[in-house]
């Protein structure tokens, strides 16, 4: 697809590092699945990957983590 940002660039499949910051918690996930803009580096990831990502990411403030990094792991 073309990228929405730059709008020049197409996106690529490949692979993202998502770090998210709530509080005191840092996680750093890795290998995330995501469509890459050749021409900026934007990078893009889908909806139900954001759902997961933000699900262990509430599970992890919640058992008190404070900084974590993970590989990402598809259900």
């Amino acid at each position: 697809m073309k990228c929405p940002i730059c709008k020049h660039g197409e996106t690529l499949s490949g692979f993202a590092t998502v770090v998210l910051e709530r509080n005191k918690t840092t996680l750093v996930f890795k290998h995330v699945p995501a469509d890459i803009c050749d021409n900026c580096g934007e990078e893009f990831i889908t909806e139900n990957i954001s759902a997961t990502l933000f699900k262990e990411a509430k599970q992890a403030i919640e058992s008190g983590v404070q900084v974590d990094v993970r590989e990402y792991l598809a259900a």
